[in-house]
């Protein structure tokens, strides 16, 4: 990948444009779904992006800090993509109305890029600070990034076209059990890197604006204030704070610039 000018998190690899963006998504479960999903496959950008553009910059004294901070965004995206490969896909596609097999291109895309994913999770918590390499680090996500980033993008369309099912019946209200279904079962990740993770990967900005994801009051500052506070110096590296306020990168070197 090459760098984006200025080096922020929303490159070298570019976001996702949300559905919601030009299209109304609260018309059928289908296009709610694929919708969330940009928003999150764009935190996941968000977190490849930083550690891409970071790594090189990042000193021995620091390491050991980025390298939790890699372990747990690669540990997240794998926890995703099971979920998605064991649960959410094969239930979808129970659904009457979505065509049998109308994801497993989705699923072989995962396992094009969960070989190099792995191998960037393995790396980092293996890989001690004196012998943390940041050229290295970027090796392994070029090797992957691509074709992640590809199906980062595809999956919202297959999502979409899910609205084969009649709107406003069973089926499709079973389309957005699975979905939510789904969301619990990520929620029970460890509570002091998930959230303060995600929610730092989260740009308020984006769009004009946003409010995802939507979180009862007072949630975020929970998370800032509690759940965070175990693996602080890891979110250093975050692209966002908690609450979604975009902030320059930490670590570039002499080359720093931020949105």
């Amino acid at each position: 990948m090459a760098p984006s000018t200025p080096a922020w998190a929303d490159g070298p690899l570019p976001l996702i444009q949300t559905p919601s963006a030009t299209k109304d998504t609260n018309d059928h479960p289908a296009h709610y779904i694929a919708n969330e999903m940009a928003w999150a496959h764009n935190a996941m950008l968000r977190g490849l992006n930083a550690i891409y553009l970071q790594a090189p910059h990042v000193q021995q004294g620091d390491a050991a800090d980025f390298l939790f901070f890699i372990a747990s965004w690669s540990a997240w995206v794998l926890h995703h993509h099971t979920i998605e490969e064991k649960q959410m896909f094969p239930g979808f596609e129970a659904v009457p109305g979505v065509a049998p097999g109308s994801l497993s291109h989705n699923v072989e895309q995962h396992h094009e890029f969960s070989e190099g994913l792995s191998g960037l999770q393995k790396y980092a918590t293996a890989t001690t600070a004196d012998s943390y390499s940041g050229a290295h680090v970027q090796k392994l996500v070029d090797g992957f990034s691509p074709i992640l980033r590809q199906h980062l993008a595809d999956e919202i369309d297959t999502l979409w076209a899910m609205d084969s099912v009649a709107a406003n019946t069973e089926h499709s209200k079973k389309l957005l059990n699975i979905y939510q279904q789904c969301e619990a079962e990520a929620g029970k990740q460890d509570k002091s890197v998930v959230p303060p993770m995600v929610l730092g990967l989260c740009d308020k900005t984006f769009e004009g604006g946003n409010d995802w994801p939507k979180m009862p009051m007072g949630s975020a500052y929970f998370v800032h204030y509690l759940f965070a506070r175990k693996h602080s110096k890891a979110w250093r590296f975050l692209p966002c704070d908690t609450f979604g306020k975009p902030r320059p990168l930490a670590f570039l070197g002499n080359n720093g610039a931020g949105k």
